[in-house]
């Protein structure tokens, strides 16, 4: 019996020296576009638990330059309204924020993958997230041959 134990609390302590236990990591990226009319970076932050992916949030920030636009400020905002509408509904959440003073345009999308719906899901183009089997390295490479630049936090 003493044996038993021993070699229990040898495995014990071999995984928490080890950190065999799933650790949280979150996969960062970034990407930027620039031209003559605005900026516009895209952040996307990937929050896995071993090889599964557990929540992830979207942001994009438009900073318009061109003056024109930033003449037709309120025109552009309703444009930028009417396609993306606030919501918070079954594990997704949907936020705009703008900033009249500076010209800049943010929404953010907010997933939280164990607890968002099927059909929420699917509704915003994430149908089969849940079932993904693309592991942190695999979305960081995945990434960066797209463009983006990735850290791992």
């Amino acid at each position: 019996m003493k044996k038993i134990s021993t070699i229990f609390l040898c495995l014990l302590t071999f995984i928490l020296i080890t950190g065999c236990v799933a650790k949280e990591r979150t996969l960062v990226c970034t990407t930027t576009e620039t031209d003559d009319d605005m900026d516009n970076e895209q952040v996307i932050s990937m929050t896995y638990k071993g090889n599964k992916l557990k929540h992830m949030k979207m942001e994009v920030n438009i900073k318009v330059k061109d003056s024109d636009v930033k003449n037709n400020w309120n025109m552009f905002k309703e444009e930028m309204d009417k396609n993306n509408q606030e919501f918070d509904k079954d594990g997704l959440t949907l936020k705009v924020e703008s900033d009249d003073k500076n010209y800049e345009y943010k929404t953010t999308l907010d997933i939280d993958v164990e607890n968002a719906t099927e059909e929420a899901l699917k509704e915003q183009g994430f149908d089969g997230i849940k079932d993904d089997r693309s592991t942190l390295e695999d979305s960081k490479k995945a990434a960066e041959k797209d463009g983006a630049t990735c850290v791992i936090k």
